[in-house]
């Protein structure tokens, strides 16, 4: 939840630490883009999260590895249009040196 709070409040370089330096991003199109890419685009300005409802979420655990499969409505800015996403994602968490990073997000349409 901490997350989609700094996603909101714009702090991208806490979203930037949490990601792992080679994260798969699977964004709801397909698209597959590096860290530094999607950290470009947030800093820009050309996708901004305005706020994000989770709908339920729900967390299993592999030892230093967690899964966070959840629901959730995303009100964002693309390229200056406002958007209603109503997502699914999956997380993968993963315990690297004693801190958690996400290493693979995907999200689809529900």
């Amino acid at each position: 939840m901490e997350k989609f709070h700094w996603k909101t409040s714009g702090r991208i370089d806490l979203i930037e630490e949490l990601f792992d330096d080679d994260i798969v991003l699977v964004h709801l199109n397909g698209y597959i883009s590096p860290k530094a890419q999607w950290i470009k685009e947030l800093r820009s300005g050309r996708f901004i999260y305005k706020s994000i409802d989770v709908k339920e979420a729900s967390v299993t655990s592999y030892g230093n590895t967690v899964v966070v499969v959840g629901k959730a409505i995303f009100n964002v800015v693309i390229r200056g249009s406002k958007n209603t996403l109503k997502l699914t994602y999956t997380e993968v968490y993963t315990l690297k040196n004693n801190v958690w990073k996400l290493v693979n997000l995907h999200t689809c349409a529900y």
